[in-house]
């Protein structure tokens, strides 16, 4: 269930959606992780994600977004409070004596996801029951960070079982809801191997950097922790060109959500429905 509610709505209830404004820059931002002097004069939309089930059922994390676009590109900028950095190695192998083999170890990175309408209903509480397809980028602490990029793939929830890698849930009505989230195509932003047969070192990474390509690369991000904080700037062309993506028509407004995971074990503290909506300078 952890890696399913991910984008799960606070306490399962909707209220009046609130908006990220995103005014038309000439100049874009530099993706580095710091809140340059660009970012100054837009104008914030600060938010609490919420746990949304026990343990503590309506804790939050306060959450800052700005955003900007360009005639081609969109920009986040994104800040959330999280007293500890956790960028180490997720999920190593680790040399188990007891065992005589390599086993997962309890180390586990920071995460931000942010999720985009695409097609149907958006509703964060993927336990909704409403069909929809989404586009998620999902930046890693420690498995993409590294190369400068979120992990860009789709949502997809249907009532019929969909082609490919797909899992069955019970939605908050008791029927079955099939969901599915491919990384979009292209070569991965993360490898993983698996455990080493014979004893090597300690630890082991069990996820390797991967360069992405294709529509695996489209969002260009880059994070940094300071003084019980993390700053996220995040890139994406308005439309790629690709089918596995949300295309931004600067004419409309965009639902949307954002999660954020200490250690991704706290995997459904997310945000209620927010709108993005574009405004020309």
């Amino acid at each position: 269930m952890n890696a399913l509610v991910v984008f799960a709505c606070a306490y399962g209830l909707l209220f009046a959606q609130e908006e990220i404004v995103s005014p038309r820059v000439s100049e874009a931002p530099k993706i580095d992780g710091s809140a340059d002097e660009l970012w100054r004069e837009v104008p914030a939309l600060e938010i609490a994600v919420r746990r949304s089930l026990p343990p503590d059922k309506g804790k939050a994390t306060q959450a800052i977004l700005k955003s900007v676009h360009t005639d081609t590109h969109l920009y986040f900028l994104v800040r959330w409070k999280d007293e500890t950095k956790d960028d180490a190695s997720h999920k190593p192998w680790v040399w188990s004596a007891e065992k005589n083999a390599y086993v997962e170890g309890p180390e586990r990175e920071d995460m931000f996801a942010l999720a985009f309408e695409r097609s149907g209903e958006f509703d964060p509480d993927m336990l909704s029951g409403k069909e929809a397809v989404w586009d998620v980028w999902q930046w890693k602490a420690s498995r993409t960070n590294p190369q400068g990029y979120a992990m860009d793939r789709t949502h997809r929830y249907t009532r019929e079982k969909p082609a490919g890698k797909a899992k069955s849930y019970k939605d908050r009505g008791g029927k079955q809801i099939w969901i599915a989230r491919p990384e979009d195509v292209g070569d991965t932003v993360e490898e993983k191997q698996s455990a080493p047969k014979a004893r090597g070192e300690a630890s082991v990474p069990q996820y390797l950097p991967g360069t992405p390509t294709g529509s695996a690369a489209d969002v260009r991000a880059k994070g940094t922790w300071a003084d019980g904080w993390w700053t996220l700037e995040l890139e994406r062309k308005l439309n790629t060109g690709h089918d596995d993506d949300t295309k931004f028509d600067l004419s409309r407004t965009f639902k949307m959500a954002v999660s954020a995971h200490d250690r991704t074990g706290d995997m459904d503290k997310a945000s209620e429905v927010l709108t993005l909506r574009f405004r020309g300078e």
